[in-house]
Formats: structure tokens, sequence, C-alpha cells
């Protein structure tokens, strides 16, 4: 809570919506990092599910190499593959279409 004392930050609305009333891939985005710096994972999913899904990925690859240079490289490691690209390539879609279907579709505004 100290990090926005007065209740929710205010974040510029963002250009694409504005001009075509689509929401983009990255429409959440600022918000669900504003609610994982929070603490709120839940919020943080909801707002857009690829920041908890990044910063989830970077910590465990972070920690996978750390505790596997810090034993002399033996032993299980983490490593860089393609397939997390893909990932969340595939999130920021999903989460872009799930969100215009339900605006457009239903009038259910996100």
């Amino acid at each position: 809570m100290w990090l926005f004392p007065l209740g929710q930050p205010t974040v510029p609305e963002c250009w694409f919506y504005r001009s075509w009333h689509v929401y983009c891939p990255g429409c959440g985005g600022t918000r669900a990092v504003a609610a994982l710096l929070r603490g709120q994972l839940l919020q943080s999913l909801y707002y857009h599910p690829a920041v908890l899904f990044t910063v989830g990925s970077v910590t465990a690859y972070q920690c996978s190499q750390t505790i596997w240079r810090l034993r002399d490289r033996r032993g299980w490691v983490l490593r860089y593959s393609d397939r997390w690209l893909l990932v969340l390539l595939m999130l920021l879609v999903l989460n872009c279409t799930v969100r215009n279907v339900l605006w457009f579709g239903f009038r259910i505004p996100l």
C-alpha cells in the first residue's frame, strides 16, 4: 500500500484503445505490474497473465543459474529456450483475443 498511498495509480489511457476502441496485446500490463508491486498476485494475473509469467520465468531462471554456478557448474540447471518466448507470445495473443471477444461480443469491459 505504501507505493500508492492515495489508492489506485492513475495510468494514461492506451492510445491504441482510444483511437480504435480495440484492446491491444499490452492492455492491462501497467496495471498488472502495479498490482504485482503491491503483492496482489491474483489481481496481477487478472489484469495481464503475461506479466506474472515473465516475472516467474525470469526469477526461476536466475535462481537456477545462480545455484548452478555456485555449485561449480554441476547439477541441473534451467536453460533458455525459444519455447519460453513462444509461450509469452501466445499469452499476449490469447489475452488480447479474450479481452476483445468479451468486449465486442458481450460488452463486458475488462
